[in-house]
């Protein structure tokens, strides 16, 4: 069970840096969008960036959260088994 706690705690860790990546990922590619376009007919303005921060989605705060809460307890389950051995 502590394996399996380990290794869940892990994946989902990675998952939520993979869920924030692809948000800031998609928040450049918008601004590019948006910026080219003005730039294209010389009339207008576009705003600054404005980048997520890891706050902004819930998926990635509670993926983070859950996931360091497993890995934490799978690591300790771990290391209690290896010293009864």
């Amino acid at each position: 069970m502590a394996k399996i706690s380990f290794f869940t705690g892990l994946g989902l860790v990675a998952l939520s840096g993979v869920l924030f990546t692809m948000e800031r990922f998609l928040a450049i590619y918008l601004y590019v969008g948006e910026s080219s376009a003005v730039k294209v007919n010389g009339s207008g303005s576009y705003n600054p960036l404005s980048m997520p921060s890891i706050f902004d989605n819930f998926y990635v705060v509670f993926l983070l959260v859950l996931g360091l809460v497993l890995f934490t307890l799978g690591l300790f389950k771990l290391f209690k088994n290896q010293s009864n051995s």
